[in-house]
């Protein structure tokens, strides 16, 4: 079986996932600015003049990396709502990505909380997988049943 590559990677998995899920406004569930903090292994500066800093949005940035992570304060506690990373990774449009983009910059116990955390979500990509290799099997079962019939067709229609 050979190695996935990150675009391989990138392409079959990381950009299915939905960087939604960590909006704070979608998450029954938010995570905390401080935790999600703790699983990187870089050094980041926070920012006090960014649009909505009056009103409860935070902003976590590390220039050289093209990183930053947005956060908002609810009942007096600070949770992740968005992360902006690299260039256009997963999405033409913007460079909002899910936390997977930044597995190369997080701690084991990072990688392990979001695999975790979007455990659902990656057994329904295998899952679709799988049913797309079920149906490509018996597409193959098919095509081959045909190609023997066609070419003892052939071989009749040499014999004429």
């Amino acid at each position: 079986m050979s190695k996935l590559n990150f675009k391989d990677l990138k392409d079959n998995l990381y950009n299915k996932l939905n960087d939604d899920k960590i909006k704070i406004n979608w998450n029954k569930n938010p995570i905390r600015m401080d935790l999600f903090i703790s699983f990187l292994n870089i050094e980041l500066i926070r920012s006090n003049d960014h649009l909505g800093s009056n009103n409860g949005w935070t902003e976590l940035n590390n220039e050289a990396l093209k990183l930053s992570i947005k956060g908002g304060i609810v009942d007096g506690v600070e949770y992740l709502d968005n992360i902006k990373f690299g260039v256009k990774l997963s999405n033409p449009y913007n460079n909002f990505v899910n936390p997977f983009y930044l597995f190369e910059i997080m701690k084991s116990e990072g990688k392990r909380f979001f695999i975790d955390y979007y455990k659902d979500e990656i057994n329904k990509i295998v899952w679709s997988h799988e049913q797309t290799v079920i149906q490509n099997q018996i597409s193959l079962k098919k095509a081959k049943e045909n190609l023997v019939i066609l070419k003892e067709e052939i071989k009749f229609l040499q014999t004429i």
